[in-house]
């Protein structure tokens, strides 16, 4: 049995080196309903972004009702809104008798600003320390109910802001639902179920001038689901106080085409645990597809509701259940990518997506999945393996230039083994002082987890030394986008894969030429 370097994480293990596997714990059940189900849109505290608030105020908390083709803001009632915290059992705090109307997102639409007194949250319970979330209840004049929830947070309470973007454009996200029907599904014991997929987009995007980004999860209910492995104690309010960047369902940025980056996590982890490294590439241009492998790679909420815990780890290498319903997870979500180009039933991305520019590549088992789909997809251009252990049918190689990132130098007798059978350059980068989970964003997230769960370390996570916390995400960010934008985008030599490691000395990059 595989030493587990997390609870959280425990399948990870047997992804990192060749294993038998060593599951037997139970999943964890159904995280409960989500409280905050109302289609309102907030915004506490219009015009700042997160939302901190200084406890020992005294005048009134402005929470903005955004307006949309389902709802005139303006008709709100004031006198039927209130404010709760929707993780606890406060009484609800009623709003300020006024209301003001103003476009706080600026999308053309106005909104309706209410206030409510601050000392009331406060004594009443609404606010306090450990505050996340905020819920709003109220009716229209003629009504109709109004809910909405929005985080917000205690000044000086410790948060975690994911490094920004580096590229030239916004970051929007979007999921879709995928059945493939020419499969069963392998790790359901429900007769006549077929393989289906949750998949997550981020891409280029031209949101509203003052739009706020979406949650960390896009579905808390998922984050909750993974942070209750076993032997932890992080309260589900550790998700709120974590903040992306990308805005949720954006209109995609008016250039004409962009290429297409597939990414497979690694077992047991979630796409949206990469979510620093996913914003990077997609603000410089790609669009990214993330796909959630059903019962392997983390808890799924599928949109009504239905929950698929990861259920399964991998029990040995070369063609396992678990490895070849990867690759066929990955090239059914290509397929369905090119579909998407073909006509998008939101008219977001017909048309818009350059499939003569595609690359592949994951962490862990999806970076060696990425290898196999290089091989059976030539219309890719080039893949990369993420600290992954190669499996499948390897041995044959790859056509196109592919990235193999390593924790250390190499050590790993199966990427000694394609780098020595190559038939395309392979970019061998070695990173120092990392470990399995460098690659994700556990660095960033370790200090905030660690204020909850003293259990949890840089070792129990396999996140590596480096430091501090953001040097480990602009590695993996830095070498990743290079390599996409000289072999995939095509945008000319760059200078980190002529040899140069920039200003990244703990790197360590040999180019092994066709």
């Amino acid at each position: 049995m595989l030493p587990k370097p997390s609870h959280l994480f425990a399948s990870l293990a047997a992804a990192t080196v060749l294993a038998t596997g060593c599951g037997g714990g139970k999943p964890p059940p159904a995280p409960p309903p989500e409280v905050c189900t109302g289609p309102t849109v907030l915004d506490v505290l219009p015009g700042a972004y997160p939302n901190a608030v200084d406890l020992s105020g005294t005048g009134a908390l402005e929470v903005a009702v955004l307006g949309d083709a389902t709802l005139d803001a303006r008709t709100l009632d004031p006198a039927t809104a209130s404010l709760s915290d929707p993780d606890g059992s406060a009484p609800n705090v009623a709003a300020e008798a006024a209301l003001r109307e103003e476009d706080v997102n600026g999308d053309g639409q106005l909104d309706a600003v209410l206030r409510f007194p601050l000392p009331a949250l406060v004594d009443q319970g609404v606010l306090h320390a450990e505050v996340s979330r905020l819920k709003l209840e109220a009716r229209t004049r003629s009504g109709a109910e109004v809910s909405g929830c929005d985080r917000a947070h205690a000044s000086g309470h410790l948060l975690n802001r994911l490094p920004a973007p580096t590229g030239s454009y916004a970051v929007g996200t979007t999921t879709f639902d995928w059945v493939d029907t020419s499969r069963d599904e392998t790790f359901s014991d429900a007769k006549k179920d077929k393989r289906e997929l949750m998949v997550r987009v981020w891409y280029p995007a031209s949101p509203p001038p003052r739009a706020q980004p979406a949650p960390y999860f896009l579905v808390r209910r998922e984050g909750i689901a993974q942070l209750k492995g076993d032997g932890l104690d992080t309260p589900a309010r550790l998700l709120d106080f974590v903040h992306a960047h990308a805005v949720a369902e954006a209109p995609l940025a008016a250039d004409a085409r962009f290429p297409v980056l597939l990414f497979s996590p690694g077992a047991g982890v979630p796409p949206t645990l990469y979510t620093s490294l996913l914003e990077e590439l997609a603000s410089h241009g790609y669009v990214v597809v993330a796909t959630s492998h059903t019962y392997t790679t983390g808890a799924v909420i599928f949109p009504d509701g239905r929950y698929a815990p990861n259920t399964e780890e991998p029990g040995g290498l070369f063609g396992t259940p678990f490895f070849d319903v990867t690759v066929a997870d990955l090239r059914f979500v290509l397929s369905q990518v090119r579909a998407l180009d073909a006509g998008d039933a939101q008219g977001r991305f017909t048309g818009r997506l350059d499939l003569e520019r595609v690359g592949v590549f994951g962490h862990s088992v999806g970076g060696a999945a990425s290898a196999i789909i290089c091989q059976k997809e030539p219309g890719v251009r080039a893949c990369a393996n993420i600290d992954g252990t190669f499996q499948g049918s390897w041995k044959k190689g790859v056509t196109q230039p592919f990235l193999v990132m390593h924790t250390r130098a190499i050590d790993d007798g199966t990427h000694r083994s394609f780098i020595e059978d190559r038939r395309a350059p392979v970019y061998a980068v070695a990173v120092a002082q990392s470990g399995h989970l460098t690659f994700s964003d556990l660095p960033l997230l370790l200090e905030l987890m660690k204020a909850y769960d003293s259990k949890v370390t840089a070792d129990s996570l396999d996140t590596g030394t480096l430091e501090p916390a953001e040097r480990a995400a602009s590695i993996t960010r830095a070498w990743v986008l290079a390599f996409a934008d000289e072999r995939v985008k095509g945008s000319g030599e760059s200078p980190l894969l002529q040899g140069g490691t920039g200003d990244y000395p703990e790197v360590t990059l040999t180019v092994h030429s066709r």
